[in-house]
């Protein structure tokens, strides 16, 4: 079990239940126990649905839909089940969304578009869809963001911006963009925070 994320009055994972469907979202609560609720790649596949996170009173995640369409967003309630929110790059490629977190009524995550500028920032809301948020990294590296959480009126995570500094803390709100607020270790080293959590 992994990805364990508090939702709906339960606690929701990926998991493989042996009994040959492969990973796919399972709920364990203290009154029905554990049970798959969603089996989102029939058969022997996984779905692997992963970096779980709670928004707009849905559970969002990244998995594969065995639809020819890759690893995209997609999202879980209990009265309309599981189903994909968004198709970042039409085709098998998929955009492989990953980081999930939400922030100020929209949700953020990394992924790939398809048009060449690597992984980046993008966000997601049921009215205007899947869209990138900033190009931190300009060019076809990426910035790579991760472990967003939302702090302080603004989203924080790690990322590249592409100038040298590496890995290093980050923030981004929708009124001043994007800007690095620490170089934690100087110079081309990279500091690469992680797990980042909220506290006092």
């Amino acid at each position: 079990p992994s990805y364990l994320t508090a939702y709906a009055g339960a606690l929701y994972f990926q998991a493989d239940g042996g009994d040959g469907k492969g990973f796919e979202l399972w709920k364990y609560d203290t009154t029905g126990g554990a049970q798959r609720v969603a089996d989102i790649y029939s058969g022997t596949p996984s779905s692997s649905p992963e970096y779980l996170a709670v928004y707009n009173n849905a559970l969002y995640f990244r998995a594969d839909g065995n639809d020819g369409k890759g690893y995209e967003l997609w999202k879980y309630d209990p009265v309309n089940g599981a189903q994909r929110v968004a198709d970042i790059i039409a085709g098998a490629a998929g955009s492989f969304p990953s980081h999930l977190g939400a922030y100020n009524g929209v949700l953020y995550f990394r992924a790939m578009g398809n048009d060449g500028l690597g992984y980046e920032l993008w966000k997601y809301d049921p009215v205007n869809g899947a869209k990138r948020a900033v190009d931190i990294s300009p060019g076809a590296t990426g910035s790579y963001p991760s472990y967003l959480v939302a702090y302080d009126g603004a989203l924080y995570f790690q990322a590249d911006g592409g100038d040298g500094t590496a890995f290093e803390l980050w923030k981004y709100d929708p009124v001043n963009g994007a800007q690095r607020v620490a170089d934690i270790n100087p110079g081309s080293s990279a500091s690469s925070p992680s797990y980042l959590a909220v506290y006092n």
